[in-house]
């Protein structure tokens, strides 16, 4: 057993552990775990160290501040959503509906939303009375938008797209084939909706008008 001389970062008793913070890009936040300390000497340990009973208060203060991180980021993202809808020559209060809609699930929801581009598409599928489920899991991937009355999987692509073209392929193959056959996945670019998002209604019935006069069948979830 390593006796350590290591002192708490916060009250100066012995310290037992450590915390290591990492980030996890599959949850896009940093996460935390506790590392015992072994090193015997101060001056050889890179970290805060901490007793038992501080590294207790410490892991809460970060979950409140991380909590309050998350309100704030998903707020301005939701702020951002709706300037961008703004500029383009939208009547506002034709979407206020949609709008409070959104916002209120964003609210109860935080974890639905990834960037302020879902949260304008949320808002616009919303206003067109386009019925949609948000994070979806298909298989072992998560899809932005399901739109099971048009059968349509729905993915907003960022500048991170660019370079995975063939992760994204495989991807969508594999999408397909959990949802079954006449299935279509939609990539919308986020300059898209940056440039006129209301068309993005237009998209989704072009999709669904071409397999209805090709008579194309699709399996209902």
């Amino acid at each position: 057993m390593i006796i350590t001389k290591a002192k708490c970062w916060e009250c100066g008793e012995p310290a037992t552990k450590r915390i290591d913070f990492s980030y996890d890009p599959d949850l896009c936040r940093i996460v935390t775990s506790h590392v015992e300390v072994l090193f015997s000497n101060p001056e050889d340990y890179y970290y805060r160290c901490y007793c038992n009973k501080c590294i207790k208060k410490v892991d809460e203060q970060d979950k409140r501040e991380m909590k309050e991180y998350i309100r704030l980021k998903k707020r301005m993202m939701f702020k951002k959503a709706v300037a961008t809808l703004e500029k383009q020559h939208t009547k506002m209060y034709e979407y206020r509906e949609a709008i409070d809609v959104v916002e209120e699930h964003l609210e109860k929801n935080p974890d639905k939303y990834d960037s302020s581009y879902e949260v304008l598409a949320s808002i616009i599928l919303v206003h067109n009375r386009i019925y949609s489920k948000r994070q979806y899991k298909v298989g072992k991937y998560m899809v932005d938008f399901l739109l099971p009355e048009q059968g349509v999987v729905l993915e907003i692509d960022g500048e991170r797209h660019k370079n995975r073209k063939e992760y994204d392929k495989k991807r969508d193959a594999f999408i397909k084939e959990q949802l079954g056959y006449g299935w279509d996945i939609i990539r919308i670019k986020t300059d898209y909706l940056d440039q006129n998002a209301k068309k993005l209604p237009e998209a989704i019935n072009a999709v669904v008008e071409y397999r209805e006069t090709n008579h194309i069948p699709w399996r209902k979830i």
